[in-house]
């Protein structure tokens, strides 16, 4: 239905299918249907991945739009299966439309997914936390990769602060993986000459590594001085002082903490296997 009229670029008639499906999901989650939720929003996600792809920038954005309040009726009702699945849809669409360079829908849905974040980790949602911060990483390298500045460093920032919240809360996988897909945008940075995003993904490492100190979260704080290490040769080797700089004097801190301790420490009870921190330690 709604993905033939995207083929056609029928804008208007696309916006009164998506009127109709956002009435309809609403009336599943009401009644606690979960599943024909879940069903709902992966047609509701085509039609958006659908007319990213063909250029329709304002049915990216209004297909964007409906899954807030959906995503509020959900977690009322306490689906968070269909939770996990809006996170997704926000980070697959977000994705090809900053692959589009489509700005706008790009930061819509990266400032939804930390608005997500902080609401899924306040209510230790770990699952829907993860989520978040697999999406964010997702739109993140995109609009990297793209050279989509603006985007890209508030993307960072808020995947930073959803990995921070994380710590917080003790989801150490969660904590890891912000770090790692940091890392990775970080260099992506780097790589692209975007001086402001590769700061903040370091400062984001750093402020997740001090969390993970605070809450004894051993491995995500030894992964954040590996990130910290991996972003801070990249930046010299490409000259970005501030970057590199700003690596260095956490570094400082995280070297008071006696990393090489821990680092054995965590070798001996992983007995002898040397395995990088997040891949299964």
């Amino acid at each position: 239905m709604g993905l033939n009229l995207v083929d056609e670029k029928n804008e208007a008639e696309i916006n009164e299918v998506l009127d109709y499906l956002f009435e309809l999901v609403l009336k599943y989650v009401k009644e606690g249907q979960e599943d024909d939720t879940k069903r709902l929003i992966e047609y509701i996600k085509k039609i958006g991945q659908a007319a990213a792809i063909a250029g329709l920038e304002s049915i990216v954005v209004n297909t964007l739009l409906l899954f807030p309040q959906v995503a509020r009726k959900a977690c009322k009702q306490h689906m968070e299966n269909a939770l996990v699945n809006i996170v997704l849809a926000f980070g697959e669409i977000g994705k090809i439309a900053a692959g589009k360079k489509m700005e706008t829908p790009a930061k819509i849905a990266a400032s939804c997914l930390g608005e997500m974040g902080n609401t899924a980790a306040s209510r230790r949602a770990r699952k829907e936390t993860v989520a978040v911060i697999f999406a964010l990483g997702e739109i993140g390298k995109s609009v990297t990769w793209q050279r989509l500045g603006d985007v890209a460093s508030s993307t960072v920032a808020l995947l930073g602060e959803t990995g921070k919240v994380a710590a917080s809360q003790k989801f150490e996988d969660a904590a890891l993986n912000a770090e790692l897909l940091l890392q990775e945008i970080g260099t992506g940075a780097i790589e692209k000459n975007l001086k402001e995003t590769a700061d903040i993904s370091v400062r984001s490492i750093r402020d997740i590594g001090k969390t993970a100190d605070r809450q004894g979260l051993n491995r995500a704080l030894l992964q954040a001085a590996y990130s910290l290490e991996t972003i801070k040769f990249n930046a010299e080797d490409r000259y970005l002082m501030s970057a590199s700089i700003i690596a260095e004097v956490a570094l400082l801190h995280f070297e008071r903490l006696e990393i090489q301790r821990l680092e054995d420490k965590l070798n001996k009870i992983s007995r002898g296997r040397r395995k990088y921190p997040g891949m299964g330690l």
